[in-house]
């Protein structure tokens, strides 16, 4: 019986761990501060030049921050990447990646980005 115990261990574990690692964590509610880079070759450095911010909300709502009036529409999140999909509002149809190692940070790419990717983090 122990061994069929230790077997089972050995086999079980594993299941578990690729399940648990197979769904990515959700992202937190709140203020994202958002910000666009660019390298500079005179300098050698990157700038950073800040771009607003958005709001998730329970219930899959989102507002962006950027301008006078607030832009509001909707989200939503794939449960295996962690990947946030937005729609309606200045986002429309605006995909944020998790950014890997970093939790709540992402790189958020709109048709309505001049500068075709943003990073933002949970502030």
């Amino acid at each position: 019986m122990v061994r069929f115990a230790k077997a089972l261990a050995c086999f079980a574990l594993p299941l578990l761990t690729l399940s648990a690692w197979a769904q990515a964590a959700p992202p937190a509610y709140g203020k994202y501060g958002c910000v666009s880079s660019k390298f500079k070759a005179s300098t050698g450095m990157y700038e950073y030049t800040p771009r607003g911010s958005f709001t998730l909300s329970a219930g899959g709502a989102y507002s962006y921050l950027g301008f006078e009036k607030p832009s509001t529409g909707k989200f939503s999140v794939d449960a295996a990447t962690g990947k946030i999909s937005f729609t309606g509002g200045y986002l429309d149809k605006g995909e944020a990646t998790p950014i890997k190692g970093d939790v709540n940070r992402f790189y958020l790419v709109t048709p309505t980005l001049l500068e075709h990717r943003w990073t933002c983090a949970l502030k």
